[in-house]
């Protein structure tokens, strides 16, 4: 049986580095390419492998066209990510898309290329397991508590702020009530912003750089629920990308799969 030929985007950074590592170290799937600023940098050293003689290249469509790939798995950045898609559109490409930072608009621009090439992608702002039971769980709970606030602490050096997952999380808790604020903001902003109408809060320290938390908290009157979710590793999200990687090619042509959920049916 033949093993699936994987492309990795991103493949220098915190989460293609674990990728490309589970790859090369197991035997379901075949690497046969990489994309990253880096040119000529090995993955397999980036991944903490010895050399394998498989080298990035900065050019995606070259990349692509040296790889021949069955599947592409992108962990890049919101700057590059509707670019990165519009060539695999082009290309006809299956898709696991990690990026975080994708709004509205640039969904909705991802669905229409899906469709129209016929391609089938899963852009998922976090494959965590435990985060997107929180996800499942907020949108059940949420009618229930009027109030909800969402804090996301990251690296200093994070590209986007919120994350994507804060977002995703917002847009989760977004129907109900809104309790109301009569506080005024002395300082703009001091509130956080929001994302369908569901406070956010980012903050930037200088944790180490696979580090990520998020912080939910719902409340109504005389009661509080508060949900922590810390990943210390990228490694953390490896389930879920080789379970979108096995099950994204069974959906119909221009399909965009947005979360874990819809993948296990």
């Amino acid at each position: 049986m033949s093993r699936m030929k994987i492309f990795v985007a991103g493949a220098t950074g915190n989460v293609g580095t674990c990728v490309t590592k589970a790859i090369m170290q197991g035997s379901s799937y075949e690497l046969v390419g990489g994309f990253c600023s880096e040119t000529g940098k090995d993955i397999a050293t980036a991944a903490g492998l010895k050399p394998g003689g498989l080298y990035c290249i900065a050019d995606m469509q070259y990349a692509l066209d040296e790889a021949r790939p069955e599947m592409v798995i992108d962990f890049t950045s919101a700057g590059i990510i509707m670019d990165n898609l519009r060539i695999y559109a082009r290309n006809k490409i299956n898709a696991v898309i990690g990026t975080t930072g994708l709004n509205e608009e640039m969904l909705a621009e991802a669905r229409e290329l899906a469709e129209t090439a016929g391609t089938r992608w899963a852009i998922i702002s976090n494959f965590g397991r435990g985060m997107n039971f929180v996800m499942d769980f907020l949108r059940k709970i949420r009618p229930h508590y009027p109030y909800v606030s969402i804090i996301d602490r990251h690296h200093a050096d994070m590209a986007n702020a919120p994350s994507g997952t804060a977002i995703s999380l917002a847009e989760h808790a977004s129907e109900g009530e809104k309790g109301p604020v009569k506080s005024r903001e002395v300082i703009p902003h001091v509130l956080g912003g929001k994302v369908s109408q569901v406070q956010i809060l980012s903050q930037r320290m200088p944790y180490p750089g696979p580090y990520s938390e998020h912080e939910i908290t719902l409340g109504r009157p005389d009661e509080m629920i508060r949900i922590t979710v810390q990943d210390f590793s990228s490694e953390v999200y490896l389930p879920g990308v080789f379970m979108a990687v096995d099950k994204i090619g069974t959906f119909p042509p221009g399909t965009v799969i947005t979360s874990l959920s819809e993948l296990e049916g």
